[in-house]
């Protein structure tokens, strides 16, 4: 295998009120799978994949990156694979924020129909699973986007935004703040497509990540490369 790739949760728990990603991802063409590990994280709390501000059992982020992460690549017993980011709405603003907090961790996120990348009140389930205002503020993915746009302007293209779906306002304001940052990113409209977790639009979304990670230059983000 030559890949690790997290699609990340829409739901709490199993829910599959949107659909399943293990299901729809297994209806991929062949030469979208081959030589990849998918990986799908589950959470009992809706997963913003963010840190609570004070229930120590509600730390997304860190049982994602110090717990899940390790345990996937546990099974690699030679150099690490590039491991890799992919969801739509809220998975999708996970996936954003991850890179950006964590850019030598993860090498590539592709997102569709990526939630909260326009100008709106965060949504219900955010707040609570934030737990504080100045929490919200730490993972508001656009201000992360800003902190963190010197670590995602190296040259290498590491995001692809898709769309769209329900979410057009977010994805055209999403490319834009990449256009103003200086942020290398692949920014690409589908034909609308049901917000759930399906091959199509999955097709597109893994099309564009394996040929993001061909153009990644080798060194600190390749397989043998460490969070900082």
């Amino acid at each position: 295998m030559r890949r690790v790739v997290l699609a990340l949760p829409v739901e709490k728990d199993e829910g599959t009120k949107y659909g399943h990603s293990l299901s729809e991802l297994r209806r991929l063409p062949a030469p979208l799978r081959h030589g990849t590990v998918f990986a799908a994280p589950t959470f009992n709390e809706s997963p913003w994949l963010v840190n609570h501000a004070s229930r120590a059992r509600c730390r997304q982020e860190d049982h994602l990156v110090r717990l899940v992460v390790p345990a996937v690549l546990a099974v690699f017993t030679e150099a690490r694979p590039p491991l890799h980011l992919l969801g739509f709405s809220k998975g999708g603003f996970a996936a954003l924020n991850l890179l950006a907090r964590h850019p030598r961790l993860f090498a590539v996120a592709s997102v569709w129909d990526a939630s909260l990348l326009a100008d709106r009140p965060p949504h219900p389930q955010l707040v609570d699973v934030a737990g504080s205002a100045a929490r919200l503020d730490e993972y508001d993915v656009r201000r992360n986007l800003r902190r963190h746009a010197a670590d995602l302007s190296d040259g290498s293209c590491r995001i692809a935004l898709g769309g769209v779906g329900t979410l057009e306002a977010d994805w055209t304001a999403g490319r834009q703040l990449l256009e103003e940052l200086g942020i290398p990113h692949r920014a690409y409209r589908d034909a609308p497509a049901e917000h759930r977790w399906s091959v199509a639009w999955l097709a597109s979304a893994m099309r564009h990540l394996l040929e993001l990670e061909v153009r990644l230059p080798a060194g600190p983000r390749g397989p043998a490369g460490r969070e900082r």
